[in-house]
């Protein structure tokens, strides 16, 4: 019998549960069978013994992957983890919980009983500590050469589990992308998912999301994803979708806020601009800001805060091109001065003479020199 001490706290990672820990072990899965499509996974839940089975058919546990950081994944963006913790931190929360964790490591003959256990070397704190027995015989061995098994995980827990990843839920709408899944189960709302597992709510999201691990990377503790990437892939799950209707909900809202103008067709560029007349009235105009609100007052229109994206569709129709002619005349005026001088000054040039010319720029010049010092000014306050 070998023993493995682990240099991590028992007390690790203390917002995961069951689900978070299970997801682990059913990600491991998912991505050996990803690497190799003969390496098929098993996922069993006997509930009268309220035991969770997970494995696959021809994987196997080298020992040195008890070290923190050890991951054959790197580099892989086809597989859903890649920071070498994965198993060992799911382990020691299901300790933590209370549930039995065994290791059947049947191609190398070794089955592996983590437990927590008061360590010396660290003045009697709780660590996990994997106890491997070698030369194990079994009476039969399966046909998956490597077999997780978790006991205590009782029904309510294991609905928990199966809640919280695709793959366990059987059939459900979606519409496929390149960058992922749309789910459109009213469940699924605000949710998102990475590789079918779920990571997160996101309450501004409208819409429940599935990406491909390729697209979006998750940070170490998998209780979350970079905001942008929510945003940005979302949009363009969006636009890759094809669907009108679906386009025309998401663009004003937090998923489809970076929605292309280019991608959506004329015609529903015209749908969107007539509604927007028609709930709000002829004199009104898209805006994102209280400094285009303020100009746009000025000239008689009525300003509506939309979204970029929804924004530039709008002035990109047929419908407002007078609005887009007054967007252009405020982004104008709204240069420095010395700019707009500059700009007035190429087209009389010609109508002056040398001395004249030289004279001109040379006001430009002191104008631009006035301007940079009143910012420099401005910037120290």
């Amino acid at each position: 019998m070998r023993k493995y001490e682990l240099s991590i706290s028992a007390d690790y990672v203390p917002g995961w549960g069951v689900t978070e820990a299970v997801r682990e072990f059913f990600q491991n899965s998912i991505d050996e069978e990803t690497r190799d499509s003969s390496n098929k996974m098993l996922f069993e839940y006997d509930e009268a013994e309220e035991k969770l089975i997970i494995g696959n058919k021809h994987s196997e546990l080298d020992i040195k992957t008890l070290l923190f950081g050890t991951t054959t994944k790197n580099d892989d963006d086809a597989m859903i983890g890649n920071h070498g913790e994965g198993y060992k931190i799911a382990t020691v929360v299901l300790l933590r919980l209370g549930k039995t964790v065994v290791f059947n490591n049947y191609c190398r003959h070794e089955v592996w009983r983590p437990r927590l256990v008061k360590s010396r070397k660290y003045d009697g704190a709780l660590v996990p500590t994997f106890f491997v027995e070698t030369a194990a015989v079994w009476e039969k061995v399966p046909d998956h050469s490597l077999m997780i098994e978790i006991s205590g995980i009782s029904p309510e827990e294991y609905e928990k589990v199966t809640n919280s990843n695709l793959h366990l839920q059987g059939d459900y709408q979606k519409i496929e992308t390149m960058y992922g899944d749309i789910l459109e189960e009213p469940e699924h709302k605000g949710r998102i998912f990475v590789g079918g597992l779920y990571i997160c709510e996101e309450p501004r999201l409208d819409i429940g999301v599935d990406f491909k691990p390729c697209y979006v990377r998750l940070e170490r503790d998998r209780s979350m994803v970079n905001s942008f990437d929510v945003c940005w892939y979302a949009s363009k799950m969006i636009e890759d979708a094809q669907d009108a209707e679906l386009l025309k909900k998401s663009i004003d809202s937090y998923s489809g806020q970076y929605i292309l103008c280019e991608c959506v067709p004329e015609d529903l560029k015209n749908e969107i601009a007539e509604d927007f007349i028609n709930e709000y009235g002829v004199k009104a105009a898209p805006v994102t800001d209280q400094k285009d609100m303020e100009a746009l007052k000025k000239r008689g229109y009525k300003p509506v805060i939309v979204s970029e994206a929804k924004k530039k569709v709008i002035l990109d129709s047929a419908y407002f091109e007078d609005v887009k002619e007054e967007n252009k005349k405020i982004k104008e005026s709204q240069k420095p001065l010395s700019e707009r001088f500059y700009i007035f000054a190429e087209k009389i040039e010609t109508k002056l003479n040398e001395d004249e010319t030289i004279e001109l720029y040379g006001f430009l010049d002191e104008l631009s020199d006035e301007e940079k010092k009143k910012n420099e000014g401005a910037n120290l306050l």
